[in-house]
Parts: structure tokens; sequence; C-alpha cells
């Protein structure tokens, strides 16, 4: 089946679009960047009119360079594009989080930005609408 959006990641937006029969949603916990890039690779992501790719809470939380989550992430949209070239590709950034500095959450999202600009795809950070109280207990 042809949808109008998938969105690909990590749970954070398990639930986005959940009302619409469009729409398709496949969540893979814990995911970090570099494996959901294998799951790109190994995958069939159909033939929707746009790709939503959701990653990097997780690599937020370990202690790795953010360079080298720089590197998969490019590796991993350049996959996708290649794989379905005729789809929009959207990457999203990632939430802030309580356990983790703005700063580092900025860092991260500042890396995604330039590696959508390089390989020419939407880049949206979710944080340029939140507020402090959108935020619930755990975090999230």
């Amino acid at each position: 089946m042809a949808y109008k959006a998938k969105v690909v990641g990590n749970p954070t937006f398990r639930s986005v679009g959940a009302e619409h029969a469009d729409t398709m949603v496949e969540c893979f916990p814990e995911i970090k960047s570099g494996q959901l890039h294998r799951v790109i690779e190994k995958r069939d992501l159909g033939s929707s009119e746009t790709i939503i790719i959701h990653v990097g809470t997780n690599d937020l939380r370990t202690k790795r360079n953010l360079d080298f989550v720089m590197v998969e992430i490019y590796a991993l949209v350049a996959t996708a594009q290649r794989k379905i070239p005729n789809c929009r590709l959207v990457l999203n950034g990632v939430l802030r989080r309580r356990d983790v500095s703005r700063r580092r959450t900025g860092a991260l999202n500042d890396i995604f930005d330039c590696v959508a600009n390089a390989l020419r795809l939407t880049f949206v950070n979710p944080n340029s609408c939140m507020e402090e109280g959108d935020f619930v207990r755990d975090g999230l």
C-alpha cells in the first residue's frame, strides 16, 4: 500500500498520524542513527510521497562525539535518497530532554540542519515551537 507519509525512527512520534489512514509510522525502540541506517539499507520503504526520518534522541544520551553522529546521519539520509529518489525526505530534529543539556540538543540539531542543507532536504526543528510547559513528567 502506498502512503502519503511515512515516519521512521525512534518511538517518540509513534502516535503521529495515527488518525490518518494515509500515514504509516514505523518505530524502532532505542534505535540510534547508525542502526536506523542499516534498517533503511535492508528494508523496502515503499512508495510514500514523504518520508520523515526521526532519529537522534538515543544518540544524544550516549557520550559519543557528535561528529560521529553527523557521519551516520549523512550516510542514513544519503542511503534513503538513493533508495527512494522521487520521495520528499524530511529530517526531523531532536526534541529537548530534561536529561540532556540544551547545548548538546542544539548542537545535534545544528548538525542535522547542516546535513539537510548539504543533501537538499527539509529539516524540522521541533524545539522551535516547544515551550517548557509542553513537556510531561518524563521530559518528553
